[in-house]
């Protein structure tokens, strides 16, 4: 046990940390941290409500439901007298971890956003990038006719005027705002998906191109090896900015830097 976890486990409060999930990081991160340090950390993982069947982490409180903006994340970490936020939702929940990163400032209050390592190209990889969905959309009839779009269901806008290209979207659930999906087909399914199961997916619909975040993380990679071997180019939408606070790469280092945020209190 490092030092910083020793002056955790003998520090008589337990430590109030508000963990912003959504993602299998956030259930992890709050798991090791339970695991770690038990009944000196107080916590709570907040959902935004966008899946309806959710996986949680055992023996964690949740909340479910947006906050109103920062405005009401401030008043939840002064309520509930926070003493950490770990935002670990989706690298590309960009709205939210504004707010977040915005309503810790104006408090006052320590935040860690795990920034798990984004995908980076290898021998064999054809990615196109963009800088956004708008883009992604745009480019895609230059390179394929037939594309698995696997983007999440926000967005889908932007491809209802490509009329050319048949387009197979693959979401968790539906999407909440209409989408013209008169060329192609939905595909509901929730990950991780193995390579094996990628390939068969582009092999059974004629996929020649696919378009992805760079989300990163070993859930969704599979599509990425498959169509490396198959030699299918992937437009790749580029990672959006980072917020002004302190970051962490992996479950271990979150917990390393919550036991010496606990230390200096």
């Amino acid at each position: 046990m490092s030092d910083p976890d020793l002056r955790l486990k003998n520090h008589l409060s337990p430590l109030n940390v508000l963990i912003f999930g959504g993602t299998g990081d956030a259930n992890r991160i709050a798991s090791e941290l339970l695991v770690r340090f038990g009944s000196h950390i107080r916590l709570q993982l907040s959902l935004a409500g966008r899946t309806s069947a959710p996986n949680l982490p055992d023996g964690v409180p949740v909340r479910i439901g947006g906050f109103g903006g920062p405005e009401g994340i401030v008043k939840t970490l002064e309520s509930d007298r926070i003493d950490l936020v770990i935002d670990a939702t989706h690298p590309f929940a960009t709205r939210i971890s504004s707010h977040i990163a915005e309503a810790c400032n104006q408090t006052g209050t320590s935040c860690i956003q795990f920034h798990r390592q984004p995908w980076t190209a290898t021998e064999g990889d054809n990615w196109i990038p963009a800088t956004d969905i708008a883009a992604a959309a745009q480019k895609l009839p230059t390179v394929g006719k037939r594309a698995l779009v696997a983007i999440g269901r926000r967005n889908l806008h932007y491809f209802n005027n490509l009329h050319d290209c048949w387009l197979l979207v693959r979401t968790i659930e539906a999407p909440n705002h209409p989408f013209d999906l008169a060329n192609g087909e939905w595909l509901s399914a929730r990950g991780p998906f193995t390579v094996e199961r990628e390939h068969e997916l582009l092999e059974r619909y004629d996929i020649d191109v696919v378009i992805t975040k760079n989300s990163g993380g070993d859930a969704s990679e599979g599509k990425l090896v498959a169509a490396r071997d198959r030699n299918i180019p992937v437009i790749m939408i580029e990672r959006p900015p980072l917020q002004a606070v302190d970051y962490a790469t992996s479950a271990d280092d979150v917990v390393q830097k919550v036991a010496r945020h606990h230390a200096l209190q």
